[in-house]
């Protein structure tokens, strides 16, 4: 039974070492799609570690000269990144074009989003560029900017002409709902406001920043799916920013690791509460 089995492992990697120097004759013929099937038919668990590194090496080296849009960028990215674990791989600079490439295609996508007012677009691609490795930060915040004032200019444009007495009125009624507030300092406001952000023992923002009448809210990415559920701790907070205020006052809420936009609150003049506006996001 040992030789038997000793004799089928030897002749198992007779025939990959038989069918890498095939491989071997088409990579450098440029047939790198007739050599990537024949790469994937080999059992990777018979071969030594210098035969690995190779066939994976050429996997990542194939699949990068064929492109798109037989694989996407990001296929060619894991795979490669697969091949440069390994000792002495060579695919480690097919990974670094490969995020050049990403990131510059993504900064031409976030641009061209942000020129055309296209905020879900902008703020998907930017994801896509923070997630890439060499990402920068300037660039990140320069968006980040760009982005609340598309949120200012759709606010702005979209809000309702109330009439000074309904809004009036609205504030009038929120501020009578939180007397204690109105007597609050800004540095004891913004600690209640961290409080309400406190879930069963877990802090929902990771900062709290009050300017006059803006209350500025960054919420980690570990804690968004918590916050998804909980808007109304949003709503009651955005209630109390104006009435300790007495002004139309607003909430801004973030991602904390970017300071993208995520949520918009404001007061409803005819319902006298603040409502959440979910702002275009990919968590």
């Amino acid at each position: 039974m040992i030789c038997a089995i000793v004799a089928f492992t030897m002749f198992v990697s007779g025939c990959a070492v038989s069918r890498l120097s095939s491989i071997r004759q088409k990579m450098a013929a440029g047939q790198y799609a007739a050599a990537r099937q024949e790469l994937l038919a080999i059992p990777v668990g018979s071969l030594s570690p210098s035969e690995r590194r190779e066939v994976k090496d050429d996997i990542c080296l194939s699949e990068y000269m064929l492109g798109e849009p037989s694989y996407s960028i990001g296929e060619r990215r894991r795979v490669c990144a697969d091949a440069a674990s390994e000792p002495g791989s060579q695919s480690a600079q097919f990974v670094q074009k490969l995020d050049d490439e990403i990131r510059r295609s993504s900064y031409e996508k976030v641009n061209a989003a942000l020129a055309s007012g296209d905020l879900a677009g902008a703020e998907q691609a930017a994801q896509v560029y923070v997630g890439t490795p060499g990402a920068d930060r300037a660039v990140v915040a320069k968006w980040s900017h760009q982005m609340w004032e598309l949120v200012n200019q759709r606010d702005h444009r979209l809000e309702p002409r109330h009439k000074k007495k309904e809004l009036a009125a609205a504030i009038q009624s929120v501020r009578k709902q939180y007397p204690a507030v109105r007597k609050m300092s800004k540095e004891e406001f913004m600690s209640w406001v961290a409080k309400q952000g406190n879930i069963e023992g877990t802090r929902m923002f990771a900062s709290v920043a009050l300017n006059d009448k803006e209350l500025d809210l960054a919420i980690a990415r570990p804690e968004l799916p918590m916050a998804s559920l909980k808007l109304d701790r949003l709503s009651t907070i955005n209630d109390a920013t104006v009435a300790r205020c007495g002004c139309d006052g607003r909430t801004n809420v973030g991602v904390a690791e970017t300071n993208f936009p995520l949520y918009l609150v404001r007061l409803d003049p005819e319902t006298q509460r603040s409502e959440v506006l979910i702002l275009p996001h990919r968590q």
